[in-house]
């Protein structure tokens, strides 16, 4: 913007209002911290301060209860996918606490047993979350927690443009984005509670990282602590890869607060907060040992550690990477097919569209281009990096390069998550983009130049949409990639033809038509949707720039524009014909129990119930339900254990019969679920329903045994190769990766005479077992339970016992001959130490903000006036 026009006396001083950007506008950091100047005095802005933040919150308070209505009011509970998984998984852990009132921390139903750190992690600790989750328990999910978001987001907005309106349009542009309720319908709760919590930690991080030098030093320590409560409360949500997220962008935003501070000669005052940033955020950590302490640990033996760098392998990592094209649902919701069986993409699959509409796009391409502020700058620059970010491997050439040297990067997967700070990053341009509009300028230069930046970016937005509408969405394919070749496929095998037959190809032809045509459709009215409410906004605004309506009402008209075109897309994905918001009383009726199920707990019910024997589910790495009803060698969960996860790739597949037989005894599997029989196991029930056909293996080894004979394999792929030998039997001989104490010879010998030797179960709970083990000589004990050094320790009579990683998976000990009582005990005493840890920090923090800040209340009182 030129600056060679003299600036126009201001209405208010009668002084020259100094345009945005320039030396002197710079010079006054007053004038940004006192929020825009408007361009008339209406009626809004007339009502008092507490008014109209009371008026715009009612209007978030209504937009809340009127979408989640069918979770609040309307008797549906909501209760997507991953819920169900998590609930079956949590089965054992919770059923052990209602019996005993005391919590368990092993999870001995899924995986072949696991720590429960990742599956209930709640904090112990109470904090400023605990009123959402009481909320929560008491049924206000998830409308609570997103009030909490939509409250948060007006504060950020509104923190930073002091334009309470801009406030509205920034919370229900990032509340009401399609990925939420998405989300929401498919369980990942975790996410959304996070997601939530994220712009009151940007709103805690700004505060402290822009304190004033003269900011006194009770207001500092007052921010600090604010600062660590947020990110405690970010964090306590259970998902860390949305808190790195926010990590990444306020990184950002303290580089441009930085380099700005270093220009304007204030480096020391920035260094000081940045330093009290790092105080902050170590006592954020403090606040947040537990459960993160006990998590630390359990990331070490898992698969998000597995690589050689310590995180997750790249191909594993980038799944799900958002591709170039697909950028476009960002405006256009069904541009790629939307979600479910329609959906087009390169991805996978998807449930949704990271929706967010051309209102708040246009608005925050105008915020991006009108407002001259480094906070501002520094958003965009976030968002493009986000934008980058979530494509993935399908832009090697800055993600390969983040992957490998950005610290952390490499532990989360699902590129296409950083959309949802690229939607956030947009609902808060938007709202710079609205004060923007609203703010008066103070030469017709500056108005001018504002009326350009609209016109230029409202074309550019509807030559994008309204260009592929009306070329019917030339350059969209409209189709999967190598989705010919499996249509192809699946017509010669129901005709019986090769799949080169013209009749065939006749088939999938016309197949692939009808699926395209129905896509383009899709894409057809979603884009004339899009340009429709581009062209209200547009109106809207230009009302606004013309002079035909007040500011204020053409605010008020963008925030219903934002929240009717969000809503309607977001009804799409939650609303009452969506499984995940059926009529239930919990969440407990909504897991299924066939009669394959029902007849394995019969089973188990004969055998003596819990720790006598385990089941191989189907899709045992993606099915976590039957773990609600016995205990199974499968589950779902994101970061199993490495052990677990090498033994479905390495020991259990078997090129012949499918399944390898000593894989299966190794985890004492005595039933296997699948959709037909396994070779060398014996049917013994299919259920008429399903179909599943349940095997039995009569040679399954029992859950704890003596082994006649220990062997030292030290190198690990030998290990496995002399495990999957069938001529290696696991109940003679034990394998070690290491020499036992006394050297392997100690432990061996010949086979016991009947009842020499016998291992009897005498209790078994999820953080303890108990066996009475007799033996006529020294043996080894071996446990069929996953090893996990990291808690878990055994003594034999009263003298504790080393553990000993055996048969690859398993645990080992030592026992010398004689009667032995033999007590496994899980006890983490990194949770202990975490817990502590958080009440000493909890109690510090809190109790200082109600001292600091009951102080400066005071002292303000005493100010003279």
């Amino acid at each position: 913007m030129a600056k060679t026009q003299k600036s126009r006396t201001s209405r208010r001083s009668n002084r020259p209002a100094p345009l945005e950007g320039n030396d002197v506008w710079r010079s006054r950091s007053r004038v940004r911290r006192a929020g825009p100047a408007l361009r008339e005095a209406t009626w809004w802005e007339g009502l008092p301060g507490a008014a109209r933040h009371g008026l715009c919150l009612a209007f978030l308070l209504l937009v809340a209860v009127g979408f989640f209505w069918p979770t609040t009011f309307g008797g549906r509970t909501l209760v997507g996918g991953d819920t169900v998984q998590w609930r079956a998984t949590a089965e054992a852990m919770l059923q052990y606490e209602a019996a005993t009132g005391d919590e368990a921390n092993w999870a001995p139903n899924v995986f072949g047993g696991m720590p429960g750190t990742l599956i209930i992690g709640s904090p112990a600790v109470p904090g400023a979350d605990s009123v959402a989750r009481v909320l929560r328990r008491i049924g206000l999910w998830p409308v609570a927690h997103f009030l909490v978001l939509l409250g948060g987001m007006y504060a950020l907005v509104f923190y930073l443009t002091r334009s309470s309106l801009a406030g509205v349009i920034g919370a229900v542009g990032y509340g009401l984005s399609t990925y939420l309720p998405v989300i929401l319908t498919a369980g990942h709760n975790s996410k959304f509670v996070a997601l939530a919590y994220a712009p009151w930690l940007l709103l805690a991080f700004g505060a402290l990282v822009r304190r004033g030098p003269e900011s006194s030093k009770m207001m500092s320590a007052l921010l600090v602590l604010l600062f660590a409560i947020a990110a405690s409360v970010n964090l306590r949500a259970g998902h860390v890869q949305i808190t790195y997220y926010v990590v990444v962008v306020a990184a950002v935003w303290w580089i441009a607060e930085g380099v700005a501070a270093v220009r304007a000669g204030r480096g020391g005052a920035f260094a000081v907060s940045t330093g009290l940033l790092v105080v902050g955020s170590a006592l954020g950590l403090a606040l947040v040992a537990d459960p993160y302490l006990a998590q630390w640990e359990y990331k070490a033996f898992t698969t998000r550690a597995a690589s050689p760098g310590g995180g997750l392998g790249w191909a594993y990592a980038m799944s799900w990477s958002q591709g170039f094209g697909e950028l476009l649902t960002l405006v256009i919701p069904n541009a790629y097919g939307g979600g479910g069986a329609t959906y087009w993409g390169g991805k996978p699959f998807t449930a949704g569209p990271h929706y967010v509409g051309t209102v708040v796009a246009l608005l925050a391409l105008v915020g991006v281009a009108g407002v001259a502020r480094r906070s501002v700058a520094a958003f965009g620059v976030a968002t493009l990096l986000t934008v980058l970010f979530a494509l993935g491997e399908n832009f090697p050439a800055l993600n390969r390069f983040a992957f490998e040297a950005i610290p952390l990067f490499n532990a989360f997967r699902v590129p296409e998550t950083w959309l949802a700070a690229t939607v956030l990053l947009l609902a808060l341009l938007a709202g710079w983009g609205a004060y923007y509009l609203q703010r008066r300028e103070a030469t017709t230069e500056a108005e001018d130049r504002k009326r350009r930046i609209v016109l230029i970016v409202g074309a550019g937005l509807a030559v994008l949409v309204g260009g592929l509408w009306l070329a019917g969405g030339a350059g969209l394919a409209f189709e999967r990639a190598g989705e010919a070749a499996q249509v192809e496929a699946a017509a010669a095998q129901q005709f019986g033809l090769s799949p080169g037959d013209p009749q065939v190809r006749a088939a999938a032809d016309q197949y692939l038509s009808g699926v395209e045509a129905e896509r383009a459709g899709l894409f057809a009215a979603d884009a004339a949707r899009s340009l429709l409410f581009l062209g209200l906004a547009l109106g809207l605004v230009a009302l606004l720039l013309w002079r035909r309506a007040a500011s204020w009402a053409v605010l008020a008209g963008l925030a219903l524009l934002v929240t009717v075109d969000l809503w309607g897309v977001g009804r799409r994905y939650f609303n009452e014909d969506n499984d995940a918001l059926r009529r239930r009383s919990s969440v407990e009726a909504v897991i299924p129990e066939t009669a394959a199920d029902q007849f394995v707990v019969q089973q188990v019910e004969a055998a003596g119930g819990a720790g006598r024997f385990r089941v191989l589910p189907s899709n045992p790495t993606q099915n976590a339900v039957p773990s609600y009803f016995y205990e199974s060698v499968g589950g779902y969960h994101g970061a199993k254990l490495t052990l677990i996860q090498d033994y479905f790739d390495r020991l259990l597949p078997d090129d012949q019969t499918g399944l390898n037989r000593n894989a299966l005894r190794l985890l004492s599997t005595r039933y296997v679920v699948a959709g037909g029989v396994v070779p060398g196991l014996t049917p013994v029930f299919q259920d008429p329903q399903t179909g599943l056909v349940v095997s039995e293996d009569s040679t399954a080894l029992p859950r704890a045994f003596l082994a006649d004979e220990v062997r030292v394999v030290p190198d690990e792929d030998a290990l496995v190769a002399a495990i999957r030998d069938p001529a290696f039997d696991p109940r003679e001989t034990a394998l070690l990766a290491a020499p036992p104490p006394g050297g392997a010879a100690a432990w061996s010998g010949a086979a016991p005479d009947s009842g020499a030797a016998s291992v009897e179960l005498q209790r078994f709970e999820p953080d303890e077992i108990v066996w009475r083990v007799r033996t006529d000589r020294p043996r080894l004990l071996v446990a069929s339970e996953v090893y996990y050094p990291a808690g878990w320790t055994v003594t034999v009579g009263s003298e504790p016992a080393p553990i000993l990683r055996t048969d690859f998976l398993l645990r080992g000990v030592p026992v010398p001959a004689g009667e032995h009582i033999v007590t496994m005990r899980y006890v983490p005493e990194t949770k202990r130490t975490g817990r502590l840890i958080s009440w000493i920090a909890t109690l510090l923090t809190y109790v200082g903000v109600v001292v600091v800040g009951g102080l400066l209340w005071y002292r303000r009182g005493q100010e003279p006036v």
